[in-house]
């Protein structure tokens, strides 16, 4: 799925545990790198002369994992162990040669609809609070 990172980096946190804690069940599991904090730097690009520079750096927390032998790699902002070792699961499940990924897709169109829906509820009520300046002339 193509927005597979945002979605994982975006969903709660507790639907996505429970959802690697069910699949982790069937698969070989090897930890490579525990969840660890880091500092990572954060590339822009200068959009007159299309010169990339780096903006500063950002707190993430990162982790690699074994599934069945296929390497995965997990990396989000923050301190957040557990969502980092999720994102290298589901990483390296999606990587395997004939896994069937329904439940994993599943999983994906369901959360990214929540994302959508939360995202259109923010906006709408950012709408509310916006001034027409027009009406405020009238009075």
């Amino acid at each position: 799925m193509e927005n597979q990172d945002y979605i994982l980096c975006e969903c709660e946190l507790e639907p996505l545990e429970n959802f690697v804690a069910l699949l982790e069940e069937k698969f070989e599991v090897k930890l490579v790198k525990s969840p660890s904090v880091c500092m990572t730097m954060i590339q822009a690009e200068d959009s007159v002369e299309y010169q990339e520079f780096y903006l500063g750096e950002a707190l993430t927390t990162e982790c690699e994992v074994l599934v069945e032998g296929q390497r995965g790699y997990g990396i989000c902002l923050g301190d957040e162990p557990v969502r980092s070792y999720c994102i290298a699961f589901i990483d390296a499940l999606t990587q395997l040669p004939g896994a069937n990924l329904s439940s994993v897709e599943a999983f994906l169109s369901e959360q990214g609809e929540l994302i959508s829906k939360a995202l259109q509820l923010e906006y709408n009520q950012v709408l509310r609070t916006k001034v027409d300046f027009k009406l405020m002339e009238q009075e």
